[in-house]
């Protein structure tokens, strides 16, 4: 167990990153115009190429599936941590603002680099086999089988690149829905959110400007009027929820647009960065 722990944490921490985690903890001391931090609503929606082509500036999506709002503080932590700095962070939020918890996805992906005090000290707090994760060998490589099992060990042992180009970071989705759309947001919002509060107290420590924003939902979604509420709570905030109300054809699903629409919601959203920013 303590051969097969060293063997797949050392192919982990030098193989050729395959997923987001893996490579901002690749990368150091480098300046990144404009990154985009989030969950499926980042990762699914902003092709930072199409960013870089209108602005002219570098831009990076670093969008994870199931992400929430404590997995984007990591996520602004690891950066910090690495010195990769942005002129500005841009963070999407929508109903994650009422939740707490974090992706079993981006927890997975920290497994392997346990032993960096950041990412111990952040699981430490949000998972109480602790203590077996870090100090059983293997443990961690066993819970986290299906993320990191043998299949993945062997990809990374192989140098193979992953199915997304993470220099980008953008995930397409190339389907259209053929279901009614239909979604929900939260009727109500809570009054606080602390890990909003961490992650501006942060922001403003490190000297990091923080934009908010909200991606495009369909037309059929309940209390859209949940963003008001949102640009309430938030100190700098773009809605774009409902700019494609009049274009189901953008939609994968209610809550996720297809490869058509994350290009002209990335066109739209550099525009507003080139114009505003």
């Amino acid at each position: 167990m303590y051969a097969l722990d060293y063997l797949y944490t050392y192919i982990y921490k030098h193989s050729i990153p395959r997923n987001k985690v893996s490579y901002i903890l690749s990368q150091k001391k480098k300046n990144i115009d404009y990154i985009f931090i989030g969950s499926s609503r980042v990762d699914n929606f902003i092709d930072s190429e199409i960013i870089m082509d209108v602005t002219g500036k570098s831009a990076l999506n670093l969008g994870i599936q199931g992400a929430k709002l404590d997995d984007y503080y990591l996520m602004l932590q690891l950066l910090q941590q690495q010195k990769i700095t942005s002129r500005i962070v841009f963070i999407q939020i929508d109903y994650v603002y009422n939740m707490e918890g974090t992706s079993e996805i981006l927890k997975s992906s920290l497994m392997p680099f346990i032993g960096d005090d950041l990412i111990a000290s952040y699981i430490k707090k949000r998972d109480k086999e602790f203590t077996k994760l870090k100090y059983l060998p293997f443990y961690r490589y066993m819970v986290y089988d299906y993320k990191l099992g043998f299949r993945e060990f062997f990809n990374s042992f192989i140098q193979k690149k992953p199915r997304v180009d993470l220099t980008n970071g953008y995930n397409p989705k190339y389907e259209t829905a053929v279901e009614i759309l239909k979604s929900s947001l939260p009727s109500e919002i809570i009054i606080e959110n602390k890990t909003i509060t961490q992650i501006n107290s942060f922001a403003e420590e490190n000297d990091i400007q923080i934009v908010y924003f909200t991606s495009p939902m369909c037309a059929n979604t309940k209390n859209l009027n949940y963003t008001i509420k949102l640009s309430e709570k938030l100190p700098q905030y773009l809605d774009f929820s409902k700019i494609f109300i009049d274009h189901d054809e953008y939609f994968f699903n209610c809550s996720h647009i297809n490869d058509n629409g994350a290009k002209v919601f990335s066109e739209k959203f550099g525009n507003i960065i080139k114009n505003k920013y």
